[in-house]
């Protein structure tokens, strides 16, 4: 009997072990009100440029197996968060013919521990390249978060979600805090 529990826990923990962690992408951003947007449109545009595969590995002795890897359209949840920061710069969002068109590039997001038995540091980061175009003129901003943790064990789904959203949440809140953009905004609308 105590072989056949022993098996079965090995069994389990093995499958456990191969299984990917995927993630829902939902980042939210705290965006002062403020009024230089009234009475014109944006569109928003979300783009996934991240190159093939997964975010990374959460690492452990089975870290080709458990790879980070996207649960939901990233496209339109990075599109969502920024129609309602620019709901509060008090632009109106419309899907075409907008007067201000911004398109929202996910670069980079990286979620990876390095192999071995006890997984001690996580490297995270996330990448957003913001161009918004008003006329014929366009503004480029590139925006970064990353984030080093420790850990002793390997994280639960929801811990590695939280930390993702967040350094997201940060990469896009710094584009509303850029006050280039909000420079380029007031002088071209």
């Amino acid at each position: 009997m105590k072989r056949i529990v022993i098996s079965l826990l090995a069994v389990l923990m093995v499958a456990c072990a191969h299984s990917p962690v995927e993630i829902q992408v939902r980042p939210q951003v705290d965006v002062a009100p403020e009024a230089f947007g009234t009475g014109f449109s944006v569109s928003v545009q979300g783009a996934n440029k991240l190159p093939g595969g997964g975010l990374g590995s959460l690492g452990g002795i089975y870290a080709d197996q458990s790879q980070v890897r996207l649960g939901n359209n990233v496209e339109d949840a990075l599109a969502e968060t920024l129609k309602e920061g620019f709901r509060n710069w008090s632009f109106e969002p419309v899907f075409s013919g907008a007067d201000v068109q911004v398109v929202a590039s996910l670069t980079s997001l990286k979620y990876d521990s390095p192999n071995g038995l006890v997984t001690s540091k996580v490297d995270s980061s996330a990448e957003v390249q913001l161009a918004v175009t008003i006329g014929g003129s366009t503004y480029y901003g590139n925006y970064r978060s990353s984030g080093k943790d420790r850990n002793l064990i390997k994280p639960a789904k929801e811990e590695v979600e939280g930390r993702i959203n967040g350094l997201l949440s940060a990469t896009l809140q710094r584009a509303f805090e850029d006050e280039k953009l909000k420079s380029f905004l007031r002088a071209n609308l």
